[in-house]
């Protein structure tokens, strides 16, 4: 298969964002609007030797990316100029990754879960326990979440110890996120459901369901109360109730991953489809930004949401700048 070709780095074009099509707050009740968004796109291609990414974080000045890919690597890359910065070898293709916040260390699943230190590429430790789809770190405590296939492990990472196996799902686990406090987690499947879990007791305490496909991001609202998740469409729920707040369609294919900007009103998504999207939670409008090609892993804001940055399976980095009406 050819590649696509790329224009270079420091050559600015405008792209169409196309059709965007939103929901209104609330389940059920939808409506659509045609709107075109033009915002300046700069790509980059990572000089990569590989099949696909499974995954890819983005630091939080968005000058460099981690990739686990196939196969059976993870790399740290430079943005900058799609240089590879440093390779991390394992035995297993890697499905997942946890960066710590300040870039120094992160953890990777593939079939085991492992620690490293992110500039000097040292492995600090091997952990023996399930971990292929989903991680989640808490960072504070030390704990992590893993999952293989439909099992969920809480793991001690100081103690290198189960804490509790959390059972439900009936297939895979795509997606953990721990709750602000880190006393509740919540969990997205292949099996269509969002399950939220009592990280005290293990316990299973509500199940959201409603998608009707894999469930592949799981994020949390700051104060806990509300979060959410995405299959084909994205949807907001609340915690405490289990009640679907709203449903926002408008990606023609999976949506990988999920973002709430700082103030809370507004959720990036980024889909198969090739697209970016920017959601105003409290309209359901949504800004589309595309770019070049499919098959979009992760996209994420800025630490100052200026920029958007997003890659898809092939590495194909895209930034796009926002302007101040965003």
């Amino acid at each position: 298969m050819m590649k696509p070709e790329f224009p270079r780095r420091d050559r600015r074009e405008a792209f169409p964002a196309g059709i965007v099509t939103f929901a209104a707050w609330g389940c059920g009740f939808e409506r659509n609007s045609a709107a075109v968004y033009y915002g300046s796109m700069l790509a980059t291609r990572l000089k990569i030797e590989t099949r696909e990414i499974y995954a890819c974080h983005f630091s939080q000045d968005g000058s460099r990316a981690l990739t686990g890919s196939q196969p059976n690597q993870v790399s740290l890359w430079d943005l900058r100029n799609g240089e590879r910065l440093r390779s991390y070898e394992h035995p297993n293709s890697v499905w997942a990754l946890a960066w710590s916040p300040d870039g120094s260390q992160f953890l990777s699943a593939d079939g085991s879960l492992r620690l490293w230190e992110t500039e000097s590429g040292k492995c600090l430790r091997v952990f023996e326990v399930p971990a292929a789809r989903a991680i989640a770190w808490n960072i504070q405590e030390n704990f992590c979440l893993c999952a293989d296939r439909s099992s969920i492990q809480l793991f001690d990472l100081r103690a290198e110890k189960t804490i509790h196996t959390l059972s439900g799902h009936t297939d895979g686990v795509y997606a953990l996120a721990f709750s602000p406090d880190r006393k509740r987690a919540l969990s997205g499947s292949r099996d269509q459901t969002v399950r939220l879990w009592d990280l005290q007791t293990g316990a299973c305490l509500r199940v959201f369901s409603g998608h009707t496909y894999h469930v592949h991001s799981v994020v949390w609202s700051r104060d806990g109360k509300t979060a959410v998740s995405c299959s084909r469409d994205h949807r907001i729920w609340e915690i405490e109730t289990g009640e679907c707040l709203a449903i926002s369609k408008g990606h023609t294919d999976t949506i990988r991953s999920l973002q709430w900007n700082a103030d809370q009103k507004r959720i990036l998504s980024a889909a198969h489809d090739g697209a970016v999207r920017l959601w105003d939670i409290q309209t359901g409008s949504a800004q589309v930004f595309e770019g070049q090609g499919r098959g979009l892993v992760g996209a994420a804001f800025t630490d100052d949401e200026r920029r958007i940055c997003a890659c898809d399976w092939n590495g194909v980095v895209q930034v796009w700048e926002l302007p101040s009406a965003c």
